[in-house]
């Protein structure tokens, strides 16, 4: 096949993958027809078929093109490697995640669908991804523990509260207590979340007050725009 015509295809398949991604991740999974994707697509329904030969195909085409942008990056995979303090290291997690899922709504979205719509598929293409970024977190805390560092709790267990509380918390707290979760940025959610689990997860005798303090601190000139991610 000539160079411009599989260049073509990819495109292609590209715009019916973006499309997917807004639709499902707006409607879900039931609610959204491969008919209006192949139109937000701008593309017939026969050529949605022709590269996915069924919907569910096309559902982890665009969960995966979503969860390929989760990662930690190679500075940060460092400094938890060389098992930097968690007074510093911790931070670095925690805002890893609030702008990755910031950044990335649909990501979320499609995360929840994968779980509670798509039972059957999602275990293999989740752990693809997942652990990966997962795993180098509960060693870090599997370590700070065995040194004493941090409290003698299950590593993967913590590790995923961890990722998931900031995820959920701005999607249930509104509809446990009618409140709004705003930060003013994204530093300054990061420094909550960052606090929290600080004091949840280390040791009073390894983190005095003031060191969390100092280190979690917001710097004066944050932006006055309440930041609320739309889950």
């Amino acid at each position: 096949m000539p160079a411009s015509r599989i260049q073509n295809s990819n495109g292609t398949a590209d715009r019916i993958v973006e499309a997917a991604v807004q639709l499902f991740s707006r409607q879900g999974f039931a609610a959204s027809s491969t008919h209006e994707i192949a139109r937000l697509a701008g593309v017939s329904e026969v050529t949605v078929f022709r590269h996915f030969p069924r919907k569910k195909d096309l559902f982890w085409a665009a969960t995966e093109s979503r969860l390929r942008r989760l990662r930690i990056s190679k500075e940060l995979l460092g400094r938890l490697h060389a098992d930097e303090s968690p007074r510093t290291a911790l931070p670095g997690v925690v805002a890893l995640l609030v702008e990755t899922f910031h950044n990335q709504p649909e990501m979320v979205r499609l995360l929840y669908l994968s779980l509670f719509e798509l039972e059957h598929g999602a275990e293999r293409i989740l752990r693809k991804y997942l652990v990966p970024f997962f795993q180098p977190v509960r060693e870090y805390l599997s370590r700070c523990a065995s040194t004493g560092l941090a409290r003698d709790l299950d590593p993967s267990i913590a590790a995923l509260a961890l990722m998931t509380s900031i995820v959920a918390h701005h999607g249930l707290h509104r509809v446990v207590t009618d409140e709004i979760a705003g930060y003013a940025s994204t530093d300054e959610a990061t420094a909550a979340y960052a606090e929290f689990w600080y004091k949840a997860l280390i040791r009073e005798s390894s983190a005095p007050r003031t060191e969390i303090v100092e280190c979690l601190s917001v710097s004066e000139d944050l932006a006055q725009s309440r930041w609320t991610p739309e889950l």
